[in-house]
């Protein structure tokens, strides 16, 4: 049974986070120095995905005020396709602010799963990713109060 635990403050969970991107990054665009740093900040929150003590997959989010920001997701590649990112975004469903992420112009499939959780492309930043170059698609998911 796969389950979904909130993580705040844990340094030490950096190198096992980091072996998730380095399995489905061919470069990973943080280090472990930057996770290490991260984890620690007190607007953070880590969703971890596990499975007998496997970390299988994580959510990164920063709150700043009433917006949140994806700052990274990741599921180890034999792993995917079993609806974990989906239950990693389920995790802040809940949240009434504004939800910010960027993507990969190229990451169809990432761009779906954001869509199917009300996710909507806002602009582009061009040549944002390295490794290689490529456009940042900026997507957003507001709330609607009504």
């Amino acid at each position: 049974m796969i389950e979904v635990e909130e993580y705040r403050g844990q340094e030490e969970l950096a190198p096992a986070l980091y072996e998730i991107l380095a399995d489905v990054y061919t470069t990973s665009p943080w280090t472990v120095e930057q996770m290490e740093r991260d984890l620690v900040q007190p607007e953070t929150v880590y969703y971890l995905a596990k499975q007998d003590g496997d970390i299988l997959g994580f959510l990164a989010v920063q709150q700043l005020a009433d917006e949140l920001e994806i700052l990274q997701i990741a599921v180890k590649k034999d792993a995917q396709g079993q609806g974990i990112a989906g239950r990693l975004l389920g995790c802040i469903e809940s949240f009434a602010g504004a939800v910010f992420l960027e993507v990969r112009a190229s990451n169809q499939r990432a761009k779906g799963l954001y869509e199917r959780y009300g996710f909507e492309e806002i602009g582009r930043r061009k040549g944002y990713y390295h490794g290689p170059v490529e456009d940042a698609i900026v997507m957003k998911r507001e709330k609607d109060e009504r």
